[in-house]
Parts: structure tokens; sequence; C-alpha cells
């Protein structure tokens, strides 16, 4: 069995050597039914194991300290990827996950702000997805550097509502302009408690974006409790950039 150890070391050269890719997955604005956002996703593919879980080798590079490279790889890719989509003609936002260990310093928004001017993609094209939102310790200086980011004009989504991970007032708390339903949450099929969520958040300022979309009754009561855009399986799973680009011609109008 690979030790921890082992699989850290493997997971940071695997990261130097560019062996990670970034696959997407649509947001469709559910009021037009057009793709108008992607969520940009690392994959690894181990050299023996095959395809590693992300959530696997997420915790592990958090674990490891490699949290930081792992973040500004996925960064530096959905720059690009927003970019040559744009010199193609097709107007995208795409989201980026940051783990609040990134938020702790300011290495992460010094890389933002160079990712940003290098690679021409402009900030409106970009939303910064924070993941597990509780995690963030000091949510006053974290939301001083998220308030510059998004008069940059980045969109700062908190991830994960309904997981546990996250809160309304954390949302509020860091001046967040979208709030994404977690997907256990539209698996329960608890409309009532989705209701009052897109009510709370939409009250506060908040686009809500529900992921996790697997069916089409899922998507219908969706639509019904006025979420503003949806993802998940039922509209398209995570691909390789250049394979959703074969397909853009056909949905963005």
């Amino acid at each position: 069995m690979v030790t921890c150890e082992v699989e850290a070391r493997e997971l940071s050269h695997a990261i130097a050597a560019h062996e990670l890719e970034v696959h997407v997955q649509p947001q469709i604005d559910l009021a037009t039914g057009e793709i108008v956002a992607v969520e940009g996703l690392s994959r690894w593919t181990h050299p023996t194991r095959g395809p590693v879980p992300p959530a696997e080798f997420v915790a592990l590079a958090e674990a490891s300290g490699s949290i930081h490279e792992l973040g500004l790889f996925a960064l530096r890719e959905c720059c690009r990827i927003g970019r040559d989509w744009r010199e193609r003609g097709y107007q995208l936002a795409i989201a980026v996950n940051v783990s609040p260990l990134q938020l702790e310093t300011d290495r992460f928004f010094d890389e933002l702000e160079r990712q940003l001017a290098e690679s021409g993609l402009p900030p409106a094209d970009l939303i910064v997805e924070v993941t597990e939102a509780e995690r963030i310790e000091d949510y006053a200086v974290v939301a001083g550097r998220l308030d510059i980011v998004q008069q940059w004009g980045v969109t700062v989504s908190i991830d994960d509502f309904g997981a546990g991970h996250s809160s309304i007032e954390r949302a509020v708390g860091v001046h967040a302009r979208e709030l994404k339903l977690d997907r256990s949450l539209v698996a329960r099929g608890d409309w009532d408690a989705v209701g009052d969520a897109v009510a709370m958040a939409q009250g506060s300022g908040m686009r809500v974006v529900a992921e996790g979309i697997e069916t089409r009754e899922q998507l219908e009561q969706i639509r019904t409790s006025g979420c503003d855009r949806a993802q998940g399986y039922y509209i398209a799973r995570p691909c390789p950039p250049d394979d959703l680009g074969d397909r853009l011609g056909s949905f963005v109008r």
C-alpha cells in the first residue's frame, strides 16, 4: 500500500510535471437554458493507479501543504481556458475552486492578479469559488482581500451551501456575490429548504447556482425554486475543454 508520504511526493511531482489537467462542467442560465459559465475541475490520472478521486488528492494536498501549488495550477489553467474561449468568440465565465488555506496568504492574491494580467482574461469572466467557508478563521481579513478582488471585477462564490460547511451569514461575511447549493441539498429533494435558501441569498444580493442536477424533475424543481443557474450530470458531465468547445456553437447564442 502506498503511504501518505509517498502519495504526497507523487502529487507534488505530478503538479510540477504538468501531469494534472482541468476538465470543465457547464452551468446554464435557468431563464434562457444557455450555457453561461463552466466550473474548472482538477483531474489526476496516476501512472499506475489510474484516476485518483478529486476529493482524495485535494485532501492530500491540504494535509501535505501542496494545496498552494495545486490551487495555482488550477488558476493558471482556468485563466488560459477562459482566454482561449474568448478568443474563439465564446464569452463564458469560468469558476476556479479555492481552498481557505490559499486565502490565508498573500500568495494567492498576488498570483491571481498576475494570471489575469498575463492571460488577458477579463476579471468579469472569472469566478473564485471558496470551498468550506467554515474554515476561514479571520473573516475580516479575508473579506478585505476578497473585496479588492471583486473591485477588479472577479466574482466571489461560496460553495457547498447545505452540506454543513457554509451559511448565508458566512457568505455575507465575505461579501460573496454568488452562493452554490450543494448537491446533497438537491439530492434530498427538500425543496422548501432550497426555496428558503434562494430567497435569503437573493435577498442579500447573491446569485444562486444549484449543482448536482441529475434528473429532469430536479431541474424543474430548481427552476421553480427561483435559482439563477444550474449544473450537474443531467445538463452535462465534466469533460476536457476542447470537447466542450466543439459543442459550444450549438448552445451559445
